[in-house]
Formats: C-alpha cells, sequence, structure tokens
C-alpha cells in the first residue's frame, strides 16, 4: 500500500519457518550513544533477488525495501555490488561466489528469492559472510501476496538480531492522530510510513495515543462521548474500554513499563495534575500537590522514574520526580519552553520539544541533566517526539513542510526522512514496542 492510502486495520497472519544457520548538536551522539558512524557500519551487499516471470514486477520493491530497513539499522552500510551471470539461473550462490563479493571489502551478503506457493508467497533469505562464504543465517517466510512487506521487514529485523543480539524496528508501527477525515482520528502506519490505515472511527477529537508495553493496546484521550475522557484500545480483538472519565480534562496517559499502572493528567481538583492508577483504572493517586499544572508524564524504562511537564517555575519546564511523586526535581533550565518528554528506551536521554530563537525543535537531555543537545533545526515547529524500541531513532511531528506531517531521524538528529504526505494535520505519534 502507497504511503497516505487508508485501508481497514488488519492483522497479517504469517507461517515464518526457521530454515538453517537538520543540524546535529555538538556532542549529541557521545552521551546518546546510538550513533554509528558510516565507516563503522558492517558493509553489506544485496546480490540478487531471485523470482520466477510471473513474479519479476516484486524484485525491485523487495531490493527498495530489504535495503531501506538495513540502512535504517545505523548496523549495516550498503554496497550495491555487480550483477553477476551466475545468479541468473536463480540458484543461490556458491562460497567461491559469496568471497568473490567479499574481496571487495564486502562482509555481508545477502540473497533473497520469492516463489509463490498456493494463494502465498514464500520468500526466502540468507546471509552469508564474505570473508569464508559460509551461510550464517537463512529463513524462510510464507505469507499473503499483499503482505510481502510485512515479510520483507522481518527478515531485515532477524538479519540485525543475527549481528547485533537485538532485533532491528522494521516490524514495528508508528499509531498518531490525524484530521485527515475532518475530525481528529487515529491512525496506524508501518515505521517507514507505508500502510496507513485508520483505527476509529469516532467522529470527534482523539489525542494523544500511547502504546500499551506488550504492544496489544493503545491508550489515549478522546471526547467521542462529549468531554475528555481515556479510552483503550484492544488491538487484538478490537474492544474499545473507557478508563478514566473523571470531572474536567483527563489527557496525556502513559503506561509503565510493566503495563500495570497508567499515569496520566487530569484537572479533576483544579490545576491539571498528574495521577497514576493500576490497570483496570482503579486505586487512584495523585503524584503532584503543588497548585500549578502538571502534564505529559513519561516512565522512565525502570519504572522507578517519571518525568513531566510543569509551569510551576513561571514557565513550562521538563521536571522528574519517583514514581511515587517524591523527590520532584526541574531537569531543564535552557530555554523558555520545553514540553512534551519522551524517555529513551535505555535510560540515556529525555528527548523533548524545545523552544529555541522562537520556534520548536526536538532536543535531548540526559536524565542528570549535564548534556543536553539540540537535534533539529530549519523551518517549522517540531514537536512530540517519540523513541523507536531500540532507542537509534525518534519520530515527531512538525510544521516544517504542511500543516503537520511526521518525521522521523536517528538519535543524533542526521538523515532526517518524512514519513506522511496526505497534507493533513499529523501529530501525536507513538512508536510502538
Amino acid at each position: 500500500m502507497a504511503r497516505g492510502g487508508i485501508v481497514k486495520a488488519g492483522w497479517p497472519l504469517l507461517l515464518i519457518l526457521a530454515w538453517v544457520g537538520v543540524r546535529q548538536a555538538e556532542g549529541a551522539e557521545v552521551f546518546l550513544g546510538v550513533a554509528r558512524s558510516e565507516a563503522s557500519r558492517i558493509p553489506l551487499s544485496l546480490i540478487h533477488v531471485a523470482t520466477p516471470s510471473v513474479l519479476a514486477r516484486h524484485a525491485n520493491e523487495i531490493r527498495t525495501v530489504l535495503e531501506g530497513d538495513l540502512r535504517r539499522s545505523q548496523i549495516f552500510r550498503m554496497v550495491h555490488a555487480p550483477f553477476y551471470p551466475e545468479l541468473a539461473g536463480g540458484e543461490a550462490p556458491s562460497a567461491e561466489l559469496v568471497k568473490k563479493v567479499g574481496r571487495e571489502d564486502v562482509q555481508a551478503v545477502v540473497w533473497v528469492s520469492l516463489a509463490s506457493r498456493e494463494e502465498s508467497l514464500a520468500l526466502e533469505g540468507r546471509v552469508y559472510d564474505g570473508a569464508t562464504g559460509q551461510m550464517v543465517m537463512g529463513k524462510r517466510y510464507v505469507g499473503e501476496a499483499q503482505h510481502l512487506r510485512v515479510l520483507l521487514h522481518r527478515f531485515s529485523d532477524d538479519i540485525v538480531l543475527q549481528y547485533t543480539g537485538e532485533r532491528g524496528v522494521a516490524g514495528t508501527r508508528v499509531v498518531f492522530s490525524s484530521n485527515l477525515t475532518g475530525s481528529k482520528e487515529l491512525y496506524l502506519m508501518d515505521y517507514d510510513g507505508y500502510n496507513v490505515r485508520r483505527i476509529t472511527n469516532d467522529r470527534s477529537l482523539n489525542l494523544s495515543p500511547r502504546w500499551s508495553p506488550d504492544g496489544n493496546g493503545i491508550t489515549y484521550t478522546s471526547y467521542r462521548g462529549g468531554r475528555p475522557a481515556i479510552y483503550t484500545l484492544d488491538m487484538m480483538t478490537g474492544r474499545l474500554s473507557k478508563m478514566i472519565e473523571f470531572e474536567g480534562l483527563n489527557i496525556s496517559p502513559a503506561w509503565s513499563p510493566s503495563g500495570n499502572e497508567l499515569a496520566f493528567a487530569s484537572s479533576m481538583d483544579g490545576p491539571t495534575r498528574i495521577y497514576r492508577v493500576n490497570r483496570e483504572g482503579k486505586e487512584l493517586r495523585r503524584l503532584t500537590m503543588d497548585q500549578s499544572d502538571s502534564l505529559s508524564p513519561a516512565w522512565s524504562p525502570t519504572g522507578t522514574e517519571i518525568a513531566f511537564t510543569s509551569n510551576r517555575g513561571g514557565s513550562p519546564q521538563i521536571y522528574m520526580m519517583n514514581a511515587d511523586g517524591t523527590n520532584v526535581r526541574r531537569l531543564t533550565f535552557s530555554g523558555d519552553y520545553n514540553t512534551s518528554p519522551s524517555w529513551s528506551p535505555k535510560g540515556t536521554a529525555i528527548a523533548y520539544a524545545c523552544r529555541v530563537d522562537g520556534r520548536l525543535r526536538i532536543c535531548a537531555i540526559s536524565p542528570d541533566g549535564a548534556k543536553l543537545a539540540q537535534l533539529t533545526d530549519g523551518p517549522g515547529e517540531d514537536e512530540s517526539p517519540t523513541w523507536s524500541p531500540d532507542g537509534r531513532h525518534l519520530v515527531f511531528s512538525s510544521t516544517r513542510i504542511s500543516p503537520g506531517d511526521l518525521f522521523m531521524m536517528n538519535a543524533d538528529g542526521t538523515e532526517l526522512e518524512r514519513l506522511t504526505f496526505n497534507g493533513a494535520k499529523n501529530n501525536g505519534p507513538s512508536w510502538s514496542p
């Protein structure tokens, strides 16, 4: 599905068979600890996509998707090898051929084939060591033809897992709010901006979607009942349940890493304050006690701390507190407007929207406040950062091109990539686990 297309939400059934085997601020790479220079990445070459003539139309898509996934992983440097006549028949490469490719300073050699299996497609992928010619990984993936991109994302994630011990993020998704239909509805898209589909039809105002830690639910604020309440949409069953409906505003929900507690902001007692409930929406506990406004809670990966936005010092700033509301301390002191904190999965940085020279940018700060980096620059306003589950990327909303698009970048602010092209105002992204 091309970017911007709308289809019904669906969950592809895959049979996966193991077969064998902007501006970068100075210092950003140092404290974020996730960026790799181009020179340090593993040189990888996709040497051939073998397809029968009836499936040849998919060859370019296979190459484009795989190379895009592997490039974005920041683990690999893509090397474009010439065509080898020995592969013309569709057979897998010999060890001698792989070593021939490896002599071009290629460490990882990838070969792919695609075949029909009844009403489905079978994708076979192999990875070879360029020095020895030996296969280090081989897998076969089976799925419906319309889910070819899903199969490719899974293969690329398995390659990343093979070389790093951590699965890649190509199979993840981003949920966001958009006024494409005139109302603010929630949409899902693949991490690379493809396969956009609407998941709510409330004809209302739906805001601040957040994934549950297990990836099975999306919790968000909706005005579908006339006033702002917090709902959870079960992505497996489609069931919608109301969790929070106190008097006043009920906004910015955030799940604890365990999924056992939900933090949110509410004006039930006057100022907007941060509260906590259990997973059933019960056992209410107030966390912020002063008379200022506090909102946008973000849990640390350990679940022991919460970052949030508050104007208690006179302007919106990022604060931190223990998960029980104690030990409140201010984190940001640079600038007069800092909001929407998002804690990195490894706990090394907190991304947020910062106002610099009159425009909103994306900044990141270490949890001890010692190191700070501005990650974005340019025209428009940048807001609402959300981390990829591997901590190597950020997605955020920006008005730099249109009323509001979503962009992805590396965690150090490099390799900016536009994800949405529908002309609507898209914002409030949340990256799936």
